[in-house]
This record gives structure tokens, sequence and C-alpha cells, in this order.
């Protein structure tokens, strides 16, 4: 289903994006991952499987965005499937109304270059390079369950701008034979979660009674990014245990 695909996952060097990665690779595609620190996406690399490439890339840095697409193409030798994974939490809460009040210029850009703007010009220029080639491929947004909840600040806005993005440009290029999808993920057992390996899965504020996992996650990337999912374009797969359900 993926045997001899080419995949590029941004944020690759843990968490979701890492098991995605390793999902994939297991999958036969062949991964370039990235991400801003060179030893980490080293190891990261090393345990995900052999011959898996990685490039440094701040996202945030939205100049360089069509040259590192042709680079990770380059690398591998062709490009079949983007997964946009790479993101940013706000450093305050955005549920806490005096750090609400508190945030700062520098602080709702920070978020909002890297969840809205890379994820934008990711898109844009993946469709470019696929069109340019004739390649009928797949890209994946990995937004949140924040999008679809009232917004307070900039993770939450980032991400309803993500879905939306999401929806529109896989009803906008579906005809191109570009698959465009989104998982949201509601809350995953990861340390942006402030969960850490050895504590519990149980989580009470979930109706199926614990964390998702990164592993689930992936599958169902996989099965998103694989020809048996083409009719699905334009969605946003919510997959939270009916967290987000009211």
């Amino acid at each position: 289903m993926l045997r001899g695909k080419y995949a590029l996952i941004t944020g690759g060097s843990r968490g979701i994006g890492f098991a995605i990665a390793k999902e994939l690779y297991e999958n036969g595609c062949s991964v370039v991952i990235t991400g801003r620190k060179e030893e980490t996406l080293r190891l990261a690399a090393e345990k995900i499987g052999k011959n898996v490439k990685y490039l440094v890339w701040d996202m945030a840095d939205l100049s360089i965005c069509e040259k590192k697409i042709n680079e990770a193409a380059e690398m591998m030798g062709g490009l079949d499937i983007i997964v946009n994974n790479a993101g940013l939490f706000a450093k305050r809460s955005e549920w806490s109304t005096d750090e609400l009040l508190e945030t700062t210029i520098e602080e709702w850009r920070s978020v909002m270059e890297v969840n809205l703007d890379a994820l934008f010009f990711s898109m844009k220029c993946g469709v470019n390079y696929m069109l340019e080639h004739g390649i009928k491929g797949n890209i994946l947004n990995v937004t949140s369950v924040a999008g679809y909840e009232p917004g307070y600040g900039a993770y939450g806005a980032s991400k309803t701008a993500a879905n939306n993005l999401t929806r529109g440009w896989g009803k906008k290029f579906a005809p191109m034979g570009i698959v465009i999808n989104g998982i949201a993920p509601g809350p995953i057992a990861t340390e942006m979660n402030n969960w850490h390996e050895g504590d519990s899965m149980e989580n009470e504020r979930i109706p199926y009674g614990r964390y998702g996992t990164i592993e689930e996650i992936a599958k169902l990337a996989k099965y998103l990014l694989s020809e048996d999912a083409c009719m699905i374009c334009g969605e946003v797969v919510t997959i939270d245990g009916a967290y987000s359900i009211r």
C-alpha cells in the first residue's frame, strides 16, 4: 500500500511525528524527518531504521520552505507524502484568564508561525512540487481537537485555522489527484501533554477512560495516506476517545 513511496514528516524527531515516521518506514516508505536540532534528529533517525534521513529545518523560517521541500525530495529521489506535524503549544495557558491577558505579540506570533503559517506554506510548496512533477500525492496535517473548541489564544486559533485550511485545500486539489486530509488528536500520552514514561494512562476527562497513544495516531495516518483511503479528501479525522463530543 505504501511501499516505494517517499515521505517527509515535519517535527519527526519525537512524539506523534516520530511514531508516524516509524510506521511509514516499517510499511515500505523512504523517510525524511525534520526538526531544529541535528543531534536529536540523528538519534531519532537511527531509532526509526536504516537509511532514514533527516533535515534540519526551522519551520518558522518561511523563506526556506521551497528549498527544504526540494532538498527532502532530492535526498529520497522523490516526494509522494508530506506530513505536517511540527507544532508549538502556547507558552502561557490559554485557559487561565490572567495568563491569557499577559500574552505578548512575540508569544502569539511564535505559535502562529509554526502551527499555521508553516503549515500553509508547506502545503503550498508541496502541492507546487507535486503538480510540477506530475505526482498524485498525499498531504496529511496533524491538527488538534482544540480546533473545534472555543478559542482563547494562539494555539486554539491556529488549530481552528489549520482544520479549515485542510478542508478547503482537500476540496481544491482533489481534482488534481492530490489527497489532503488531517488528523485531530485529543489528549495523547506525550510530553507535550505533560505525560511522561511510567505515568498512568488513565484519564477521567476522556469518555473512553485513557489517553490515546502515538502509535494509534500513526496507524490512522498510515491508513489515510494509503490508496485504500483515496476517497477521503478534505476531512479532519478526530481521534480522541469521544473527548471532544459535547
